[in-house]
């Protein structure tokens, strides 16, 4: 299990390489061109796989675990880091699945509202809940990272649930959508990277009051220039957002 196990994690981590260098691609390429679909479906590709590689690391890890004699007092680490990795792949898969479905269905996303596609909205709802009541009631070391990123999938569950539902307002609804779910993958591509990969790499360790700065950088970042960034392009199109009373019939 343990030579399975480290197929699974270089394949994360040579996909994880991957799909940071394609990321920055369609961030600045000219949307909808040539080599923002091009390196966009690269990015989308490689995240799906890095979410695949991290579970199936993480399980193989776990069910060696539970068939061992150790104590969960003595495994505690490990599972704060399963409880986070998993939550952070949940996320990544959600957004990444949710960016590409809004191109699917511009005018109308009420036809996308299946059951597996709102089950996307809710299970980010839930992954939150369930990170936060771990956090809370077992407190282990990363409590403070748990409780600092579980927010986000109470903030983009929601969200989810609203656009299948038709609670968007704008017609270019399914822009700002795919938009901001690609930076939110973008995020958490990002914090596996600082937190996992580039400490290892280059041999930075940080410590002291700044330990969780890695952790919550990206999401200090991104979540910001998100908003700037849909309010740029609500401004470049004249689309000022409305509530559901507001908007147009």
């Amino acid at each position: 299990m343990d030579m399975l196990n480290q197929i699974f994690l270089y394949t994360h981590i040579t996909a994880g390489f991957i799909g940071l260098a394609a990321y920055w691609v369609p961030i600045f390429a000219k949307k909808g061109a040539v080599n923002h679909r091009r390196f966009g479906k690269a990015f989308l590709y490689a995240g799906y796989v890095v979410v695949t590689a991290a579970v199936l690391s993480i399980g193989t890890r776990a069910i060696r675990y539970a068939l061992s004699d150790y104590s969960f007092e003595q495994l505690e680490s490990f599972w704060g880091f399963a409880i986070f990795l998993g939550y952070l792949s949940l996320v990544t898969f959600i957004m990444l699945r949710f960016g590409t479905l809004v191109l699917w269905e511009k005018k109308d996303p009420t036809k996308l509202a299946s059951a597996a596609n709102l089950a996307l909205g809710y299970g980010a709802i839930i992954g939150s809940v369930a990170v936060i009541a771990y956090a809370v009631l077992v407190r282990p070391e990363v409590t403070v990272v748990l409780l600092a990123l579980s927010p986000i999938g109470l903030l983009v569950g929601p969200q989810i649930v609203g656009y299948f539902k038709g609670r968007e307002t704008s017609k270019r609804g399914w822009w700002y959508s795919h938009m901001g779910a690609m930076i939110g993958a973008g995020i958490a591509f990002h914090t596996a990277f600082l937190v996992f990969g580039a400490t290892r790499l280059f041999d930075i360790g940080v410590e002291g009051p700044f330990a969780f700065v890695p952790w919550i950088l990206p999401t200090l970042i991104g979540v910001p220039a998100n908003m700037i960034w849909e309010r740029h392009y609500r401004k470049k199109f004249d689309d000022p957002k409305r509530s559901k009373l507001e908007a147009p019939a």
